[in-house]
């Protein structure tokens, strides 16, 4: 077992353990976690241009020394938008899926072209679509997009990497973020950034973790966890983020990693571990900064489930404990639910 340390995120990805993004995946979609976490299959998560900044503010705010290994810059100022972005995103991955071991593409171009503007949804005709995309940024952006998907890189334009520094300089600056943000080693303070935990346990099952920013403070003895969000509706957080994208599984979890930390004959050993916080930012930089606070009956709720606004959200006890049935049957084609009920299922509940 690895009481924590940093390292490079290849690293951590290799470590065949579950985390809060695998649960999240498993509570999402079981076939997802199939294919990318037992078949180890490259499943490409469909990032929202959100996410996206999120990751680059991420990685210029706390290891901006990684940049080059996780980004490529594309020679646009500014990528395409809407449907053309969708198109370029759909024949980039259309052109790998058939493209031979010598890097040889072997179905015909307009082939797939038009199957590329059926999966972006494009109400244009083809000829439309073409004569905007030959010879034009589009055309550059998609031949980016060949190269650099093939070196698990992600593309960015310069315009991004402004956005991002502009975010980032203000998370420096705004007095809700900056103390957090901006605090470094001292006698007082350890900081700890993209920090990972391996090998602790959660209801029998291991899990690994990588915390953006964990603060120790050696007077208090207390510990405690930042993660770094960038939305687009830095005041909706609860609604558009933490329940829409399970956010509240990741709470849980990284609360256990943190009390790994503080275990017994572990470094930080008698430390009490503090609730996890959210710093929010907004990817346009246009709202105030946001730290969002957690407290015991949020936890409570992240672990054994909850209903919100007619809702119902499980925990992650129910979460593990469907995912050690899956994987005890290797059955990923029916929940622990209805199999149990042979398939039989109301069609309302009581």
């Amino acid at each position: 077992m690895i009481d924590g340390r940093t390292k490079t995120e290849a690293n951590y990805r290799a470590v065949m353990l579950d985390s809060s993004s695998s649960l999240k995946d498993f509570s999402i979609d079981r076939k997802k976690y199939y294919r990318k976490h037992i078949l180890n299959e490259e499943v490409e998560d469909k990032d929202a241009q959100a996410a996206v900044m999120g990751r680059i503010v991420e990685t210029l705010l706390l290891e901006p020394e990684l940049f080059d290994e996780k980004f490529s810059m594309s020679a646009l100022a500014k990528a395409p938008t809407g449907k053309m972005l969708d198109f370029c995103n759909a024949l980039c991955d259309i052109a790998i899926e058939n493209t031979d071991e010598s890097g040889e593409i072997t179905k015909n171009f307009e082939d797939m072209a038009m199957e590329a503007r059926s999966v972006a949804g494009f109400e244009w005709s083809l000829k439309v679509i073409l004569d905007k995309f030959i010879g034009g940024d589009p055309e550059i952006y998609y031949k980016e997009l060949r190269i650099v998907k093939s070196k698990h890189l992600t593309v960015v334009t310069t315009q991004d990497v402004e956005n991002a520094e502009r975010i980032v300089q203000e998370l420096k600056i705004n007095p809700v973020t900056c103390d957090v943000v901006n605090l470094v080693n001292s006698d007082r303070w350890k900081v700890l950034t993209q920090y990972q935990v391996e090998g602790f346990e959660i209801d029998g099952h291991l899990f690994k973790s990588m915390m953006d920013r964990v603060i120790i403070d050696n007077v208090n003895k207390t510990i405690q966890v930042y993660d770094l969000k960038c939305v687009w509706a830095v005041e909706q957080f609860l609604n558009e983020y933490y329940l829409y994208r399970h956010a509240y599984i990741q709470a849980y979890v990284y609360y256990c990693a943190a009390l790994y930390m503080a275990r017994e004959g572990g470094e930080f050993e008698g430390y009490s571990v503090e609730i996890p916080k959210f710093i929010v930012c907004d990817s346009t930089n246009y709202f105030n900064p946001l730290i969002y606070v957690l407290d015991e009956s949020d936890l409570k709720d992240a672990y054994e489930g909850f209903e919100y606004k007619g809702r119902e959200y499980k925990g992650v006890k129910e979460l593990i404990e469907d995912l050690k049935w899956a994987l005890d049957m290797n059955t990923w084609n029916i929940s622990r639910a209805n199999y149990e009920t042979n398939g039989v299922v109301k069609l309302r509940k009581c």
